[in-house]
């Protein structure tokens, strides 16, 4: 029994061949199911440059909101939910060179990694987001003038251009990768 689990296992199937020297070996072949995108190879390279361009105002936003020098940048339930924010953005960065490696007809290895990546990590960074909002305010109710309420409030509303360009990749999304359709190779 293996201790790891390849949710693509399935997808895989195998013919036992012999070659020249007169040895049997398994020639694997792809069986699963395969993603088809609504547009052709041309389309698609121009969806890189405003995947990059996301990619890109999600990390400035973040980074911005970071440069905030508040009083409640030194507490840990403060600071940790603003930090994590960074891995679904470097995700995101992942699954947009894996989208660029793929073609039009992905497997659903491609898919996962590359485009249901990116649609995943675009609505943690929202989850984050508001958590770490949520933990501001709370900072806020807690600590009543104890701090700078100016740069607070700064932090505060910062979150908001981060959320909003979670949700513009959404739509764009929504827009350009909704019509994907799903072959059956079987």
């Amino acid at each position: 029994m293996s201790i790891l689990h390849n949710p693509y296992k399935g997808d895989y199937e195998h013919v036992p061949e012999m070659d020249k020297k007169g040895r049997f070996r398994d020639r694997f072949f792809y069986a699963g199911d395969l993603y088809v995108l609504p547009f052709d190879e041309n389309l698609k390279k121009k969806t890189y440059l405003p995947c990059g361009l996301f990619y890109i105002a999600m990390m400035a936003a973040i980074i911005l909101e970071g440069c905030i020098n508040q009083t409640s940048s030194r507490t840990l339930w403060v600071v940790l939910p603003y930090m994590i924010q960074f891995l679904p953005a470097l995700f995101f960065l992942l699954g947009l060179v894996e989208y660029i490696g793929a073609t039009p007809r992905m497997t659903r290895q491609q898919y996962d990694k590359g485009i249901g990546r990116m649609h995943f990590c675009g609505v943690a960074v929202i989850v984050l987001a508001a958590i770490s909002a949520l933990c501001e305010v709370i900072y806020l109710i807690l600590r009543r003038g104890q701090y700078d309420i100016k740069s607070e409030l700064i932090y505060l509303a910062m979150h908001v251009p981060v959320v909003l360009v979670a949700i513009a990749f959404g739509k764009y999304y929504n827009k350009h990768f909704s019509g994907i359709t799903k072959e059956s190779t079987k």
